[in-house]
C-alpha cells in the first residue's frame, strides 16, 4: 500500500516546518510527498524547494485549496492519497492507522478523528465528536457517513485518505464549491463504496491561525452558497430532506445579507427562492434591496448567543503536551 502526501501550501512557511517534520516521522512512511504552492508571497515556495522531506514541489496561481489538491492528485504515484493540509500536523501513527484499516480491504476512504489546536491559547481545546463509532470500523457505507456528518460533522481532511482511482474517477475537487468542496468531495468518494473511520485522534487540526484560507478567503455569495449548492447537487444520492434545504437556504440568505453586495444578494435569492417559506422570500426580498434594518436587528440577536462548540468535544484546560507545542516560526 503506496500512499502519496498532498499538501497544499499558500503563505504557510510560519507553519511548514511542524507539518513536513510530522510526516517524516510515520511509523508507516510515505511514498512520496508532493507539496504545491498556491501562488504563495511570503517564503513558502523556496521553504518547500529547498526541504528534503520534500519528494515534488508544484506551484499553481492562487487557485485556491481545490485546485492546488488537483494537482497533487494529477502527479501522484501512490495507490492512496493522503491529504494534509500546511498548517495542520500528523502525529506518528496516522498513516499505519490509515494502513491497518485499509489493508486488504475494499474501502474507498479513510476518516480519522482529529484534535484542534488553537493558536490563541497555545493547547488543544476540543476534538472530533465521533457519535457513535467507539472503535475503528471498516465497510461503512455512503448512508452512514451522511447521517453522522449531519449529527457529528464527521469531516477532517487533513485526516482523510482516498484511492487514487477513486479520486480521479470523480474528478477531483471542484473549485466552484470553495468553502464545501471537503463535503462535495467526501459525498461523491463513498457513492455506491465503503469507507473505514478511526475514532484514534492522530491529527491535529490548527484553529484561529489569522493565515488559514478559511479566515483570508473574501466572504462572498460564491463561498456562502458552496454547502446549499452541495447538498442540491446530492439530493438523488442521499437522504436531503426538504426541511434541511429550508434550514439551510434560510441561513445562506442570512449571511449573503449580512455580507454581501446588492447583486450577490440578488443571486442568491434565485438559489435559495425554493427552497424557502413566503414569509422568507418576502423578508429577504426586502431585505435585498434594503440590508441595514436587517443587519442591525440580526447582528444584536447574534450577539446575545451564547458561544456554541458542537459538533466538537471540547477538552478542558491542562497541562500541553509537549509533543504538540508548535516550533518556533522559522527565521525568514
Amino acid at each position: 500500500m503506496k500512499i502519496s502526501v498532498v499538501i497544499p501550501a499558500y503563505n504557510a512557511e510560519a507553519w511548514l516546518e511542524q507539518t513536513l517534520v510530522s510526516v517524516a516521522a510515520q511509523t508507516y512512511p510515505a511514498h512520496e510527498v508532493i507539496a504545491v504552492d498556491d501562488g504563495s508571497t511570503d517564503g513558502t515556495l523556496h521553504y518547500l524547494q529547498g526541504h528534503s522531506g520534500v519528494t515534488r514541489v508544484l506551484q499553481t496561481d492562487h487557485g485556491g485549496p481545490a485546485v492546488a489538491r488537483n494537482a497533487g492528485i494529477a502527479a501522484a504515484t501512490g495507490d492512496w492519497v493522503a491529504f494534509l493540509d500546511a498548517d495542520d500536523w500528523w502525529y506518528p501513527t496516522h498513516l499505519e492507522q490509515a494502513h491497518q484499516l485499509l489493508q486488504g480491504g475494499s474501502d474507498v476512504v479513510y476518516l480519522g478523528a482529529a484534535e484542534h489546536f488553537s493558536i490563541n491559547v497555545n493547547r488543544v481545546v476540543s476534538r472530533s465528536d465521533v457519535g457513535p463509532l467507539q472503535q475503528p470500523t471498516a465497510g461503512l457505507d455512503q448512508a452512514t457517513y451522511f447521517q453522522l456528518y449531519l449529527k457529528h460533522g464527521l469531516l477532517e481532511l487533513s485526516s482523510l485518505v482516498a484511492r487514487r482511482e477513486r479520486l480521479q474517477a470523480i474528478g477531483g475537487f471542484v473549485p466552484a464549491l470553495r468553502g464545501a468542496e471537503d463535503l462535495d468531495v467526501m459525498l461523491r468518494l463513498v457513492v455506491g463504496h465503503t469507507w473505514a473511520y478511526d475514532p484514534i485522534p492522530a491529527t491535529v487540526y490548527r484553529c484561529n491561525n489569522p493565515q488559514s484560507h478559511s479566515r483570508t478567503a473574501q466572504a462572498s455569495a460564491d463561498r456562502i452558497t458552496a454547502k446549499l449548492r452541495t447538498f442540491i447537487a446530492h439530493q438523488q444520492s442521499y437522504a436531503v430532506s426538504p426541511q434541511m434545504l429550508h434550514t439551510l437556504a434560510r441561513t445562506t440568505m442570512s449571511q449573503v445579507v449580512m455580507n454581501c453586495s446588492r447583486p450577490d444578494r440578488r443571486r442568491t435569492q434565485v438559489i435559495t427562492h425554493p427552497y424557502l417559506s413566503t414569509p422568507e422570500r418576502w423578508l429577504f426580498a426586502l431585505s435585498t434591496e434594503f440590508p441595514w434594518p436587517y443587519r442591525l436587528l440580526n447582528g444584536w440577536r447574534n450577539r446575545q448567543r451564547p458561544p456554541r462548540y458542537a459538533p466538537r468535544q471540547v477538552v478542558d484546560p491542562s497541562p500541553v503536551d509537549p509533543q504538540i507545542i508548535p516550533p518556533e516560526r522559522p527565521t525568514p
